[in-house]
């Protein structure tokens, strides 16, 4: 018995030892796992910080050219889209902010019509603030009773004045009417980005374009 209980004692004094052992072993792992991490993590975020100023001087910096534009908006377009859509009306900043990004803007020019009643002239001032050149035209009134104010002879003329200073041509429409105004200017090897609530936008003229950005909440008037 007393050979019995000896050799219970000692297994469960090595049991005991070996146990506090691994435990002692682990949180020495666990130590050194936690300080790995964190400096790991203050590497990682050291070098992230190091590539994002190296990428705002590389930006910033003279030597490196950036994508010139040019932006014409049919502002009837948008406002009906935007009416039909959402019940609401465009944030012309935020939809200038969108597509300029990090491009240089050239010129921003905004085509209003002026309706029989009423007075555009306030918000021709607003967009005139906010940057963009504002031509406006009245609404013609045809023999018949019907209505009609274009701007597509006018915008192409436009385009052709600031054609050869830019790289890309940015039309913010859905009107299928531009189509072939998309195939001109691409013709002159210059590239042309449509900016437009999808649902009112021609898909000719989606498939035409270099780039097709569709518009929604993100330049909604809230």
């Amino acid at each position: 018995m007393e050979t019995e209980d000896f050799e219970a004692k000692l297994y469960e004094k090595l049991h005991k030892n070996i146990s506090e052992q691994i435990a002692q072993n682990l949180q020495v792992i666990n130590n050194d796992l936690k300080s790995y991490l964190v400096k790991n993590n203050e590497i990682c975020t050291n070098l992230s910080q190091q590539i994002k100023s190296l990428t705002g001087l590389i930006e910033s910096s003279k030597f490196v050219k950036k994508e010139t534009i040019a932006l014409f908006v049919d502002s009837q377009n948008l406002y009906y889209s935007a009416r039909t859509g959402y019940a609401a009306k465009v944030n012309y900043e935020k939809l200038l902010r969108l597509i300029t990004g990090q491009r240089k803007l050239i010129e921003a020019y905004a085509y209003i019509v002026q309706p029989p009643e009423g007075d555009v002239k306030p918000f021709a001032t607003s967009l005139e603030r906010i940057g963009y050149i504002v031509k406006t035209k009245d609404v013609r009134t045809r023999a018949n009773g019907s209505a009609k104010a274009n701007w597509d002879m006018k915008m192409a003329l436009d385009i052709l004045g600031i054609l050869e200073r830019v790289d890309t041509i940015v039309l913010a429409s859905g009107d299928g009417d531009f189509v072939p105004l998309v195939d001109f200017i691409k013709g002159t090897n210059k590239r042309v980005e449509i900016f437009a609530f999808p649902d009112n936008t021609a898909y000719d003229l989606k498939a035409k374009a270099d780039r097709f950005e569709p518009l929604g909440e993100n330049v909604i008037l809230t």
